[in-house]
């Protein structure tokens, strides 16, 4: 698949050089989700309860971008530039070292290549200076003392080409390069023979002195620069890579002095390291020979390590740089494959937290066995995954281990007289508080809380289709802004519908209300069957008849009428449903037949991605590691596939075999990952409001 294959890399110890495109270390893909308990720092206790206090204030908030990268990559600079970020040099998922800048916009994922470096390089560290751009030293099969230099701007001169700019002294990859104001660094590093323990700086990226020398010598270290001390956190110290360090190393430019500040909990090479708030956060490298999901909180004014959170996918090699306030981690390597993963990192406050134990009934211990699937891998998920049982009556909370979490609705969550029939489709609230579930077949949508375990809304009467006020016919995918306003397809009644709970009435129709479906948007629809957010506020509309998918504006402000921006067949689709994207540009969909498919394609329908032999799946979404998750209705399982081999890695219900008891579903419909995961918590951000 363009962009994502996936290789098993084995280790090549190569004593003069670590830059052989394919000597990766070899990562163990085995489940590594709970985080690693930190180590008490010296001195904590009660002189340091105010530091605890403010961080009891403010929490790290680490979610998955609401999209993925065009392709996939590792061992890459990233700076921040004009209107985003930059992304420069790295290895492509073929292991190849890239030469191209790529300017991404963080809010919605589009993404267009600015320039090129004058040489391909990987391994580099990168700064910035005075509003240019410095990648220094990495290189291809050998290290190199190259510097380059670009503009942070949009554009690059000459002829959009870096230009090289001058030598280091010697060649250095594996190093760490960070800016303080007028100054940049470059920490550590490798000259294809040595470690290099000098720590450098330069007012113009050509000119270079010595400030310190680091007191333990690494390569593929992180650092970052917080109240004007350089830190520099773990890395390997020895030339054939075989051993990582936990040692936390303190540099001070302006006396010139370097020690050993504290440590880690536990050796890690590969890390990237983001400054927020004062504080620094050490996410994701290579610990105990495979890829972390754990983020560490280092705190400079105690030198306290404490956990802070997880990644949505375990990464090492990753680049990280910061801009508006927010961290952005950037590819990076699972242990099987670059990645194209994009993570977010902010402070909130602590009562912002998604989830929260108030909201997050599937946090209680996990009790039982696991019931997956022989060969399923729990490490390919990020999270638990939420299931619409259809013929089961019921929503799932699935652990990655296959384990109930959650069920509804269990005895007393109904209210006397209250029915809950066939749940179809399923998504938490974009505040994590609720699930929106749209009965399809039963004519409604209801709202439950899920601090309450109770349905606290509902549109539409249990049963009885029609169109006017407080009635449907066949609702599908009901999504829910951040504004409280409810967005779905109402498939039998042609139209897409907009309603502000707790009203009973529709604030708005978008189409003709008829029983003659036709593609013509945003006039009337071919049975519409989902409108998901993009990450630009349009939504993705998909129609059954006529088997279209259309990017639709459904603003709805006076003088802004929806409209549509393109309409495409997704090809070789015969039934489409529940199209969402990918990134700008790419689109994944599900065929509803059988046999079925999944397949991705453009806005121009050109398919770029197809896999088969699947009975009626109806919807599929991207995991942040470039899998897909999906629902085989009628096989009765959620499956993880890998879309590189064409293999499912995870699955949760048997094949083809119908049932309720633990490890059985009955026609799973839909299914959303838990929160900070989820599809609407992620897009939050950039949710269009109609």
């Amino acid at each position: 698949m363009s962009g994502r294959q996936r290789f098993r890399i084995t280790v090549a110890v190569v004593a003069a050089c670590s830059l052989l495109p394919l000597a990766y270390s070899v990562i163990d893909r085995a489940a590594h989700r709970p985080a690693q308990p930190a180590r008490p720092a010296a001195g904590s206790g009660p002189a340091h309860e105010g530091s605890a206090r403010a961080e009891a204030a403010m929490a790290l908030q680490v979610m998955p971008a609401p999209y993925q990268l065009p392709a996939a990559v590792s061992r890459e600079v990233v700076l921040p530039g004009a209107g985003g970020l930059l992304i420069a040099g790295g290895l492509s998922p073929s292991g190849a070292s890239v030469n191209t800048v790529t300017a991404l916009d963080p809010a919605t994922g589009a993404t267009h290549v600015v320039g090129r470096l004058a040489a391909a390089t990987h391994d580099a560290a990168g700064f910035t200076i005075a509003g240019r751009a410095f990648v220094a030293g990495g290189g291809t099969a050998a290290s190199v003392p190259t510097i380059q230099a670009f503009s942070v701007g949009t554009a690059f001169s000459p002829g959009g080409q870096a230009a090289v700019v001058g030598q280091l002294t010697r060649p250095r990859s594996d190093s760490s390069g960070v800016s303080a104001g007028p100054v940049g660094y470059v920490v550590g590093g490798y000259d294809g023979a040595t470690l290099d323990p000098q720590v450098l700086a330069t007012t113009d990226g050509v000119r270079f002195r010595v400030v310190a020398r680091l007191p333990v010598p690494v390569r593929y270290a992180g650092a970052a620069v917080v109240g004007g001390l350089i830190w520099v956190f773990g890395g390997q110290t020895t030339a054939d890579g075989s051993t990582a360090t936990d040692v936390i190393q303190r540099v001070d430019p302006a006396t010139g002095t370097a020690s050993v500040a504290g440590r880690l909990p536990q050796p890690v090479q590969g890390a990237a390291v983001i400054g927020l708030g004062g504080r620094i956060y050490v996410a994701g490298g290579v610990t105990a020979g495979r890829a972390s999901r754990t983020v560490f909180r280092f705190d400079p004014a105690t030198s306290r390590v404490t956990a802070a959170g997880e990644l949505p996918v375990p990464v090492g090699y990753a680049a990280a740089a910061v801009t508006g306030g927010v961290g952005y981690l950037i590819g990076g390597e699972d242990g099987l494959r670059p990645v194209p993963a994009v993570t977010t990192f902010r402070l909130v406050t602590a009562g912002q937290m998604v989830p929260n134990e108030a909201t997050s009934p599937w946090l209680a211990p996990p009790a039982g066995p696991g019931e997956l699937a022989p060969g399923s891998d729990p490490a390919v998920l990020p999270a638990d995954v939420l299931i619409a049982d259809h013929h089961n009556n019921r929503l799932l909370i699935i652990d990655p281990q296959g384990r109930v979490r959650w069920e509804f609705p269990r005895p007393g969550n109904l209210a006397p007289g209250q029915t809950f029939l066939q749940p179809d489709d399923a998504f938490f609230s974009p505040d994590g508080k609720d699930i929106i579930v749209t009965q399809e077949d039963d004519q409604v949508i209801s709202v439950i809380s899920l601090a309450a375990n109770r349905i606290i809304y509902r549109y539409g009467v249990p049963g009885v289709p029609g169109a006017g006020p407080d009635h449907l016919f066949n609702p599908d995918d009901a999504m829910l802004t951040p504004a409280g306003i409810l967005i779905s397809a109402d498939i039998k009644n042609c139209r897409i519908v907009i309603i502000t709970p707790p009203a009973h009435t529709l604030t708005r129709v978008i189409g003709q209300t008829t029983n003659a479906c036709e593609h013509d948007p945003p006039r009337r629809f071919g049975s519409p069957n989902g409108a998901f957010p993009m990450t630009n506020g349009h939504y993705l509309i998909t129609e059954i008849n006529g088997d279209w998918a259309d990017e639709m504006s459904l603003s709805g402000q006076p003088g802004s009428p929806a409209s549509t921006v393109w309409a495409a067949n997704p090809p070789g689709v015969l039934y489409p449903s529940d199209t969402n994207e990918v990134y700008p540009g790419r689109y994944l969909t599900a065929d509803y037949s059988d046999p079925g498919q999944i397949a991705e394609f453009t806005s121009s329908g050109r398919l770029l991605w197809r896999m088969a032999g699947f009975n009626q799946p109806s919807l599929a979404l991207p995991l942040p590691g470039g899998d897909i998750l999906l629902n085989d209705d009628f096989n009765h399982r959620v499956c993880v596939v890998d879309p590189d081999t064409r293999r499912i890695v995870w699955q949760y219900g048997h094949t083809g075999v119908a049932g309720q008891a633990p490890g059985y579903l009955s026609d799973p419909d839909g299914v959303d990952l838990v929160p900070p995961d989820s599809l609407l918590v992620t897009h939050a951000a950039t949710m269009g409001e109609p």
